[in-house]
């Protein structure tokens, strides 16, 4: 039995914001901090570059299973990699921003890889 459209909206819009959240917590923890800011702050580079890819690609192939059926498969791959890389290099230019976190070009194509892969992935399995 197919997932209602309704319930594929509520999983790929929980996983976007897990993604602004996550992309909005400082990079430095500071005393008084929760322990899910500590655990962010202490993972290290190379788990948070290629959390950037699987993340990416996790995102692009819900928004394809997401518009499945609600729009051609060509503009469902198309919306998915505008809204996955759109969101990535939107939060990378925020993270300018919060202390203790870098924007990267290296975290962008990161992210537009991830997108892709998520797509060849989606075209294979959907």
């Amino acid at each position: 039995m197919p997932i209602p459209i309704p319930i594929r909206w509520v999983i790929t819009l929980i996983l976007v914001f897990a993604i602004i959240v996550l992309s909005v917590i400082p990079g430095h923890a500071q005393s008084g901090d929760s322990k899910f800011v500590w655990l962010v702050a202490v993972t290290p580079t190379y788990i948070q570059k290629l959390m950037h890819f699987l993340i990416y690609a996790a995102m692009a192939w819900l928004w394809t299973w997401t518009l499945e059926g609600v729009v051609p498969r060509w503009a469902s791959l198309a919306i998915a990699f505008v809204l996955a890389v759109g969101l990535g290099a939107a939060l990378e230019w925020y993270q300018t921003r919060v202390p203790g976190r870098f924007g990267t070009l290296l975290d962008i194509l990161l992210n537009a890889a991830g997108a892709v892969a998520g797509l060849i992935v989606a075209v294979l399995l959907l």
